[in-house]
């Protein structure tokens, strides 16, 4: 018997799409539906409204995002430098981008303060924390130069969403791992607290 199909998850894929293509402000509900395949009257179903279809959009991406971060820093047991750690936020990042693009797009719109519910605050905030603890055992250790976390977290993700930018309509999974880890370890020198600083 085949399976029944997943609307609401179609209804998010198809947002993503279009809030990556159009961004969330440019998307009309109707236009959801009609890419997902439904009528108009069946997203309401299932998000009562737009910032409710973006609430979910933004916080499954997040989630996203936040697991694959985490299966990277498990990955391959403990770390024991910084540098390491940086390289493990590298891999969630690239595999995260690479396998999630649109939704990766999404979320460096840089634009959700318009709809974000408080929940999805929540989970944009926890993100960061993960990212400004990592910046600041960094800066204790002595390994990543002095400044402002949550500013040298922007600076970051802000080279890393460059690339990502630069690469389109192949993405990051058109580099080669050579010149992805060429990629890595510039954005790290972007942090690196230099021997003579």
């Amino acid at each position: 018997m085949p399976r029944k199909p997943d609307i609401a998850q179609q209804l998010l894929d198809s947002a993503l799409s279009l809030f990556a293509e159009r961004t969330y402000e440019g998307t009309q509900m109707p236009a959801v539906a009609q890419r997902a395949g439904v009528g108009v009257g069946s997203i309401y179903r299932y998000f009562p409204s737009k910032e409710a279809l973006g609430n979910a959009a933004f916080q499954y991406a997040k989630r996203g995002l936040l697991d694959q971060l985490n299966d990277a820093l498990v990955e391959g047991g403990p770390v024991h430098t910084v540098r390491e750690e940086f390289g493990r936020f590298w891999l969630g990042f690239t595999r995260y981008a690479g396998s999630a693009h649109d939704a990766f797009v999404f979320l460096e719109h840089q634009q959700h303060d318009t709809f974000l519910a408080p929940e999805s605050q929540a989970l944009a905030a926890e993100v960061d924390r993960v990212a400004s603890d990592f910046i600041e055992r960094g800066q204790r250790s002595g390994e990543i130069r002095d400044g402002d976390p949550q500013q040298l977290v922007a600076l970051a993700i802000g080279a890393f969403t460059g690339l990502v930018k630069h690469l389109r309509p192949g993405g990051i999974g058109k580099l080669s791992p050579a010149s992805l880890k060429v990629a890595e370890d510039a954005v790290w020198d972007l942090l690196h607290r230099k021997a003579d600083s």
